[in-house]
């Protein structure tokens, strides 16, 4: 089973019809039916309800099966502490970028594993430890 981190750009398309909503389904997939193991940082579902909320297109009973339906995934969540915080604080001094956005590049770091995100400063930072993978490229099922 293969060990992948995801940004909350990604999963906002598991709610939102948009551009490579199909490949974030597909990776979905890959998580439900266990061919594909996922991390996130603990503000993930915070981030991802967030977005949700400001694309004005979910209202209250949405949101809270949203919600709910994040709860239910059982993805593993990695609170920020330690180390793996650490690296996320110098990560996003030495690059310039939110907090949030380091610990996804610092989580995929630590794990040694990819990032899958849609986010144009991941996609840009370029880091030779993390190999940073737009979600347009994750395989669709047919």
């Amino acid at each position: 089973m293969d060990l992948a981190v995801i940004d909350a750009s990604v999963a906002v398309k598991w709610f939102l019809d948009e551009a490579h909503t199909r490949a974030a389904l597909a990776l979905q997939s890959d998580f439900i039916e266990g061919r594909l193991t996922l991390r996130v940082p603990s503000h993930f579902p915070y981030e991802v309800l967030n977005a949700l909320t400001s694309s004005r297109r979910f209202r209250n009973p949405e949101l809270i099966e949203a919600a709910r339906d994040l709860d239910r995934s059982d993805m593993v969540t990695v609170p920020l502490f330690g180390a793996y915080f650490e690296q996320t604080v110098a990560l996003s001094l030495q690059e310039r970028i939110t907090i949030y956005d380091a610990s996804y590049v610092a989580l995929a770091a630590a794990l040694e594993c990819p990032l899958f995100t849609a986010d144009a400063i991941l996609l840009e930072l370029g880091r030779r430890d993390v190999r940073t993978i737009h979600i347009r490229d994750y395989p669709e099922r047919v």
